[in-house]
């Protein structure tokens, strides 16, 4: 039997739309859809199955700039991949891959590369804070005081509070709402999150994107404004913005938690999810952290964000704002880890 689109195997799935033809293999056979819904759905599947690929341990992947690699470990939203030629790297699961094949059957990596995380070296031990401290300081001696400090993380986060609260402080906020302006609160949302690098790049394009899709304009439009203004607690107010995040497939800690932080000078903290579990091991303090925006672990980083601030100011090191402890925490992080001022 001749298969349309190159689809050779009993085991495949395919759909096909060829000299007027449309159809779809599956169950072993051809078969002409009894409807155009039909044929839609088995199109989108078979989309789907191509762009949102699962990958499992051991599975052999192409990627486009290190090459042939195997996948050793799922972490969330991040796949550790052991590569021929450029040993392991951590990458997105976003990222895109291709299958691949392994050089042969029999191949199997040297223990200093292909060993698991657990295996490779016994865990790290907690970051300890006056280590942090000193990193800080090395790098900033003028501490928040300093400049230099000015420059590299208080002053585009204050830019960017500058415009939100300018062009969605709550009486223009109100005014665009009353005018049924849904879609021009989006674009400053998007604006405000592309002016700082809180966010990453991939966090922002998704973000974008559901806001592209006109029928989210309006309820992300009153659940920000809810969010900053709403006369209710805090917690429901969370909660909700996070829930139609979570809606429109733009479901992240940094999205979830930048424009309250902004508005309110970083009363309310920003959650970067690992380098604010690595201050809390520092201070030994629990985050309880979740990959999923929830309450809890929200109300955990104001306490941490806290206790930062008063380790701080008992070391002489008074921040001008919560925005200067964020960015305490983001630096002294990144500088002993050697990856401060380094391109996501």
């Amino acid at each position: 039997m001749q298969f349309p689109c190159g689809i050779s195997s009993k085991n495949e799935k395919a759909v096909a739309i060829r000299n007027g033809w449309v159809g779809f293999w599956t169950s072993g056979r051809w078969s002409e859809p009894s409807s155009i819904v039909e044929f839609v759905e088995a199109l989108n599947a078979s989309l789907e199955s191509k762009t949102l690929i699962k990958w499992k341990p051991t599975n052999w992947i192409e990627h486009s700039k290190f090459g042939i690699g195997q996948v050793s470990e799922i972490r969330e939203d991040k796949l550790d991949i052991d590569f021929l030629n450029h040993g392991r790297r951590t990458i997105l699961k976003s990222t895109e891959l291709k299958p691949s094949a392994g050089p042969s059957p029999a191949f199997k990596f040297t223990r200093a590369t292909g060993m698991s995380r657990m295996d490779r070296l016994p865990r790290r031990p907690p970051l300890d804070f006056d280590r942090l401290v000193s990193c800080f300081i090395r790098r900033f001696p003028d501490g928040f005081e300093g400049q230099d400090f000015h420059d590299a993380e208080r002053r585009f986060k204050q830019d960017a509070a500058g415009v939100l609260k300018d062009k969605l402080g709550k009486e223009a906020f109100e005014s665009l709402l009353r005018d049924g302006r849904y879609t021009e609160v989006g674009e400053i949302a998007k604006h405000v999150l592309r002016s700082t690098n809180l966010v990453f790049r991939i966090e922002k394009v998704k973000f974008a994107g559901a806001l592209d899709n006109v029928t989210n304009h309006e309820r992300f439009a009153k659940a920000l404004y809810n969010l900053l203004y709403g006369s209710t607690e805090m917690e429901g107010r969370f909660t909700t913005f996070c829930s139609l995040l979570s809606e429109i497939g733009a479901s992240k800690w940094s999205v979830a938690t930048c424009y309250q932080f902004l508005a309110s000078d970083g009363k309310w903290m920003f959650m970067k999810p690992t380098v604010m579990k690595c201050m809390a091991e520092s201070l030994k303090v629990s985050l309880n952290y979740k990959t999923e925006p929830n309450w809890f672990t929200y109300s955990k980083l104001q306490e941490l964000a806290d206790r930062v601030d008063l380790e701080l100011q008992s070391r002489k090191l008074t921040p001008h704002s919560r925005i200067d402890v964020q960015g305490f925490i983001w630096a002294s992080i990144g500088i002993e880890e050697g990856t401060y001022g380094k391109a996501e």
